[in-house]
């Protein structure tokens, strides 16, 4: 049988991409440094899946499976010995197991392995030159040549969503896992070595650029939207939120503005298939069984309203193609408006708005000049909601 490498056994890594594996037919190594976790991986060596909907939910078993310390010695071994691998540990962790992946490069060069193509589950925008540099630190010159011409560092975009469990389900069994039905994992078909692996679900494409923005600008802004104008409503979930018409109307429009950047961008993607995805996505937000709550989604509002991030970012992406960010930056007032005393974030910027005014939010947070057209659109609209 096959093996598959998953580096992180959390919700994307259980939920999703370590499922695919067993799904697709590898067995599956879990590395991790939790030890509930890995002690129950070892017990079980399978686990289950709750495939949750407004409709039917079901559960499914996934198979084959086992755990290793992510900072035992092993770790580097099954690295070097596996078939493909992948990562969903955080942006934040990346830095933290590059060390062992380095160890696992170099081990299997020596050993005269083949290539290793890495799927990075990380959401993160260059995600695989951000984690090529950091294994390269720690690599000689004679494995970073193989490395050019043997690793695959490959970008995904993953856009299932993972309901959090209640203590009493994680207490009865730790590796159950919630999950919504979507399963699609777009990835660059080009980060490959290895050609592309046959894994269900896998959607290879490129340009990648089209599917980073897709989920930053479409699902994850559209996602804020509804918790900003949500928190405003008195809403404490997401479904609730987006079954206001008001707040789905706006919600909408705002998403319309990135579909059509989109379609203007990327000529070779059907502009329907671009609305389906829309579409799709304001039905997925509908989703009760997902308890997804309006403090998760609209938390640490200072990243999200960075210069590149969903909202700030989305507008300025409609821009650059010439349509009107209207409902984008209605999205954004309500996210100033966000005024969480539970949230570090959200209080940093109902500060710099008391002490400061709206163009030290402009400049410190969102990364803008205070001349520009969109700060000025901001301004203005932050203005009247006063």
């Amino acid at each position: 049988m096959k093996k598959a490498v998953m580096y992180g056994a959390g919700n994307i890594g259980r939920g999703f991409i370590g499922k695919v594996f067993s799904d697709s037919g590898y067995e599956v190594c879990f590395l991790d440094i939790d030890k509930q976790v890995l002690a129950a991986f070892n017990k079980e060596h399978a686990y289950r899946v709750h495939i949750v909907s407004d409709g039917q939910s079901h559960y499914e078993t996934v198979k084959n499976v086992y755990a290793v310390d992510a900072g035992d010695e092993r770790a580097a071994e099954e690295i070097a010995g596996c078939d493909i691998m992948a990562t969903a540990v955080g942006v934040n962790v990346l830095p933290h197991i590059a060390a062992t992946m380095a160890k696992g490069i170099a081990l299997r060069m020596s050993r005269g392995g083949g290539a290793l193509d890495v799927i990075l589950a990380e959401n993160q925008i260059d995600a695989d030159k951000l984690m090529r540099e950091m294994i390269y630190k720690k690599l000689d010159g004679e494995t970073r040549s193989w490395a050019d011409k043997n690793l695959g560092l490959v970008e995904a975009s993953i856009g299932r969503m993972v309901p959090p469990l209640t203590p009493e389900e994680k207490a009865a069994d730790p590796l159950l896992i919630a999950v919504e039905p979507y399963a699609e994992l777009p990835v660059d078909a080009l980060g490959f070595k290895n050609g592309i692996p046959p894994l269900l679900g896998l959607k290879p494409f490129t340009p990648f650029s089209f599917y980073v923005k897709r989920k930053l600008f479409l699902h994850n802004m559209g996602h804020a939207l509804c918790a900003y104008f949500g928190y405003q409503s008195g809403y404490a979930y997401i479904s609730d939120a987006i079954r206001d018409a008001r707040i789905k109307k706006t919600v909408a429009a705002a998403m319309q503005c990135t579909v059509l950047a989109l379609g203007k961008e990327y000529l070779a993607v059907p502009q329907e298939e671009i609305t389906a995805n829309k579409d799709d996505l304001l039905y997925r937000f509908k989703n009760r069984a997902l308890r997804d709550t309006i403090s998760r989604v609209a938390g640490d509002p200072v990243r999200k309203l960075r210069k590149n991030d969903r909202l700030v970012g989305a507008a300025l992406y409609a821009m650059e193609w010439d349509i009107d960010p209207g409902s984008i930056i209605k999205g954004i007032t309500a996210a100033l408006f966000y005024d969480n005393k539970d949230d570090p974030g959200a209080v940093k910027i109902q500060q710099l708005l008391a002490e400061r005014g709206i163009d030290a939010v402009l400049t410190d947070v969102m990364g803008l000049s205070p001349k520009e057209p969109l700060a000025r659109l901001i301004r203005e609209g932050y203005g009247k909601a006063i």
